[in-house]
């Protein structure tokens, strides 16, 4: 019936008072009208039209706005749905689930069944047929049954859930169609990130299709369909074709008499969720089994956690050991590819190793700990090493294993690099070595593998041709004598002065903690300055050898001879280098101690009032003598 005839009976049925539904007859109210006119109620149902006419032609068959995004399916190009639109069709009829949809490409009408699982997956089956004449909904939708082919729609740039089994770690088993691969067995883990699991495939030798594989599992998606639970994800691995693939899984959960949760899973082949009946039927099927691994037998050191929080020296990590001493949580600030302000790590106490036979937990501690940084997870050797109540250093090996008994067997920890931390607060301790010393000149390479004799040393220096002090700003001759005093300057010797005698400037530092190791001083201290404090990145350190021996003439001819030290002292660091470079060494000579030359200083200002006094004695006696020999004389 077209527009106007539908106006017209309308209309007539508006003048009778009466409707075509049977409903009561309304009084209206009696005024003039012409003939061509419409009447009041006319014009009414003229505007409302629109609203009530075939849902093609006024908007109202509508999709879900949660919809609208973009999606992939298997086999076809990422495309769009807004409200009307999902992909190539229009949504033209619409009652519950069940959609009559114009294809655009084909100009003809079918039925979609679509149901929402997920914000970020929609499945839909469809009418075997497309036809060129639109008929009635409930015609076009009853051919479709549970048996037709279920087709999958996931959203692209969807945001990841957390995978929906309980626990971090996990033991598993696999099949791929030809045997079940026990052993060695798998193992996968939960990565930082609590919508990732990370799958370590083990290859079984004895069962085909196996290999030793790693991918990486991203959840999307969880929902239930009747009794079958379903999960959706990406992989990412290198047995995935392309960098990211969509992946359906069917799984259960399964109470082990043992009171260990087993999760039983059937993954699809393809971006599909065809297929999935049984959770013994998939490509491959896994067992995962929880492993506990709280560690809660494992902690570390007592004077490790007596303080939770520890700082790297520059300030831009930070270590948080949780109440229960066996969780390390290390914050670091980094910008990585994701544009993160923050790198997190988690280090939790496997378990403890000697580092020699019959050796009890003192300042040097040993263990095996499982990182987890991201989704790169394994078990690493640690070394923890006490050198003062509120500065600790930590050794730890850069491969991760895969199973604990490996971490330390795989990395020599000579080779392992070392992190210094420190406290939020710091205490002053003494400074090692304590005198005066100035700087003699640059160390060059050779004299740090091995001590020289004075001719050989004027002869190199007389080769040098750039001399550097220790602000390195100045080649002025007279600016190469810098003065050092170690523990001069206060009784408790807790400072270290850096003094340049052509600017007449000084840097000051305090002593927080020292320790030797190998015949090297380490020392830690902060720029004194009453603006900036210690645990805001103003720590630094600072390594000292004695070295290089030389001879001191103390008598004429060179009958007495005095071996002399040097200090070879290191620029401040962020870290306590091992080795040091030699544009950073510099050779000291040593200009007596602290209390030899306070002694010497109290002895110059005696003797000129001693040399006095025994002058004005002399002068005294000489004339006492002189008048006794004048009286005697008489």
């Amino acid at each position: 019936m077209c527009k106007q005839e539908q106006l017209k009976r309308m209309d007539l049925m508006a003048e009778s008072g009466s409707y075509k539904n049977g409903a009561r007859k309304m009084q209206e109210p009696s005024f003039p009208r012409r003939k061509g006119l419409l009447t009041p109620v006319s014009v009414l149902v003229l505007l409302i039209l629109p609203l009530v006419d075939l849902p093609s032609a006024n908007g109202s068959c509508v999709f879900p706005s949660s919809w609208t995004g973009e999606w992939y399916q298997y086999g076809k190009p990422v495309f769009a749905i807004n409200t009307t639109v999902l992909g190539d069709r229009v949504c033209v009829e619409r009652t519950d689930d069940k959609y009559v949809v114009l294809y655009s490409t084909e100009n003809c009408y079918h039925c979609m069944i679509i149901n929402g699982r997920h914000e970020n997956v929609i499945q839909y089956r469809e009418g075997p047929w497309c036809s060129a004449e639109r008929t009635s909904l409930e015609e076009m939708c009853g051919t479709i049954t549970s048996d037709d082919m279920l087709y999958s729609m996931f959203r692209m740039n969807s945001k990841p859930i957390a995978c929906p089994f309980s626990g971090s770690s996990f033991t598993f088993t696999y099949n791929r169609g030809y045997g079940e691969c026990t052993m060695p067995i798998s193992l996968a883990e939960k990565c930082t990130d609590e919508s990732k699991l990370l799958l370590k495939y083990q290859a079984c030798p004895d069962v085909e299709g196996t290999e030793s594989n790693t991918e990486e599992l991203q959840c999307l998606a969880v929902w239930n369909d009747g009794r079958n639970k379903y999960l959706v994800g990406t992989l990412r691995g290198r047995s995935v074709l392309s960098a990211k693939m969509y992946r359906c899984f069917l799984y259960e959960e399964k109470p082990h008499h043992q009171g260990k949760m087993i999760y039983l899973l059937a993954q699809s082949g393809d971006p599909t969720c065809n297929g999935l009946t049984t959770v013994s039927e998939g490509s491959p099927t896994i067992k995962l089994t929880k492993v506990d691994k709280e560690h809660s037998r494992c902690k570390y050191p007592v004077w490790v956690t007596e303080h939770h929080d520890w700082h790297s020296l520059d300030g831009t990590k930070d270590y948080h050991f949780t109440n229960k001493n066996s969780t390390l949580k290390i914050k670091a600030q980094a910008q990585d590819v994701n544009g993160e302000a923050f790198h997190e790590e988690k280090i939790v106490c496997h378990n403890l190793e000697k580092l020699y036979p019959n050796e009890s937990m003192g300042n040097k501690v040993k263990l095996v700990a499982h990182v987890t940084s991201g989704c790169d997870i394994g078990y690493v050797c640690m070394i923890f090493h006490k050198r003062d109540s509120r500065i600790i250093e930590i050794q730890q090996s850069d491969q991760k294993a895969i199973m604990p008994d490996e971490a330390c067997s795989i990395s020599d920890p000579s080779t392992m690099p070392y992190t210094t931390l420190i406290t939020t607060s710091l205490h002053q301790r003494k400074c090692p070595n304590p005198g005066r010393y100035e700087i003699m000149d640059f160390a060059p390479s050779d004299m740090l593998s091995a001590p020289m004799s004075r001719r050989q040393r004027r002869s190199d220096l007389s080769r040098t041709t750039k001399r550097r002090i220790w602000q390195d700003n100045t080649e002025d001759a007279e600016c190469r004598s810098t003065d050092i005093q170690v523990g001069c300057s206060s009784s408790d010797q807790t400072e270290m002065i850096i003094a340049n005698t052509c600017e007449h400037e000084e840097i000051a530092y305090f002593c927080h903690g020292s320790w030797e190791e190998k015949g090297m001083w380490y020392t830690i201290a902060s720029q004194r300055n009453s603006e900036l404090q210690a645990n805001l990145g103003q720590t630094f350190c600072f390594s000292m050898r004695l070295e290089g021996v030389r001879d001191r003439v103390l008598g004429r001819g060179g009958r007495q001879k005095q071996q002399e030290q040097e200090l070879w002292l290191s620029r401040p660091s962020r870290t306590c280098q091992r080795e040091s470079k030699d544009e950073d060494t510099y050779r000291l000579s040593n200009r007596g101690v602290c209390e030899d030359l306070t002694k010497a200083a109290n002895n110059a200002a005696f003797a000129p009032s001693l040399s006095q006094s025994l002058f004005t004695l002399s002068t005294a006696a000489y004339a006492v003598i002189n008048t006794l020999r004048v009286l005697l004389w008489r």
